[in-house]
């Protein structure tokens, strides 16, 4: 400040005081993200017009921001699986992996980290029609969490991944 004060010249200190005084803490900043957040998720679960989608965009980019410079927060790992569910429906199926990987792998104690894993096979499986890696995820979902219904769910989809629809159909008979 003083060289600032120095090299102006004629600015009063006081000004400069102010100036500084002016921008906003760490705190206020994250409480202003969070804020946006909630503005965002408020609009994307209101709005069925043709928008939706940017607004959806606009959601999933705010979400990977906060969570990459609030990766502590008690929120970061809902905040991921949210975004991978939202990047899915927009059709960023590569993109919700991530977001979805990074929830289960970076968050030891998130409750959905069963989901997450799960998740990931079915995006493989029903929107990137890779059933290889369709088959090793949901594998690691019956290998980490073997009593969970998720690993039933995945059990049942490793039965069916490599049928045909006529064989599903029959099979559903």
């Amino acid at each position: 400040i003083a060289c600032l004060v120095a090299s102006c010249g004629s600015t009063d200190v006081n000004e400069v005081e102010i100036a500084v005084s002016d921008t906003p803490s760490k705190e206020e900043m994250y409480e202003a993200k969070k804020e946006k957040l909630q503005e965002l998720e408020a609009a994307v679960n209101a709005d069925t017009d043709y928008s939706e989608r940017k607004l959806r965009q606009q959601l999933v980019a705010t979400y990977a921001t906060f969570t990459n410079q609030y990766n502590k927060d008690e929120m970061a790992a809902e905040y991921l699986f949210r975004a991978g569910k939202l990047a899915n429906g927009i059709g960023k199926p590569r993109r919700a992996i991530d977001f979805l990987m990074n929830a289960h792998d970076g968050y030891p104690l998130f409750n959905k980290r069963t989901e997450a894993a799960f998740l990931v096979g079915f995006i493989y499986e029903n929107v990137l029609n890779d059933r290889e890696m369709a088959q090793t995820a949901y594998e690691k979902v019956i290998e980490l969490y073997p009593e969970s219904s998720w690993a039933g769910d995945a059990q049942a989809s490793i039965q069916l991944l490599y049928l045909t629809d006529s064989e599903k159909i029959k099979r559903f008979k």
